[in-house]
C-alpha cells in the first residue's frame, strides 16, 4: 500500500474524529445547559445521546486508523470507520431536527 493510500484513510480517521468531537461538544453544551438552570426533560437528554451509539464505534475505528501501520488492518478497519461516522452524522442531523421540532 502507497503512502498516499494510508494518509488518506487517515485523513478519514481524522473527519470521523472532528465528527465526534462536534457531537460531544453539543453532549456538553447540553449538559452545561442543564447545570445552569435551562429546563432540560430528561427525554430530550436521551435523544441526544442516541448519535453515540455510532459516533462510539467510529471513534475507536478511528483512532485505530491511526494506531496501526498494517495495511491490511488498515484495509479492514477504513470502511467501518466511515459507514459508522457517518451513520452518526445522519443521526445527529435527525436528533437535532427532532428536538427543534419537539419546541
Amino acid at each position: 500500500m502507497t503512502g498516499t493510500a494510508v494518509e488518506l484513510r487517515r485523513l478519514v480517521g481524522k473527519f470521523v474524529l472532528f465528527f465526534v468531537g462536534c457531537w460531544l461538544i453539543v453532549l456538553v453544551a447540553g449538559v452545561a445547559g442543564a447545570l445552569r438552570g435551562a429546563s432540560v426533560e430528561p427525554l430530550r437528554f436521551a435523544i441526544l445521546l442516541i448519535p453515540g451509539c455510532a459516533f462510539v464505534p467510529a471513534a475507536y475505528y478511528a483512532v485505530g486508523l491511526h494506531r496501526s501501520d498494517d495495511p491490511g488492518q488498515l484495509d479492514r478497519i477504513w470502511p467501518k470507520a466511515i459507514v459508522y461516522g457517518l451513520a452518526g452524522l445522519v443521526l445527529l442531523f435527525g436528533t437535532a431536527y427532532g428536538l427543534y421540532e419537539m419546541g
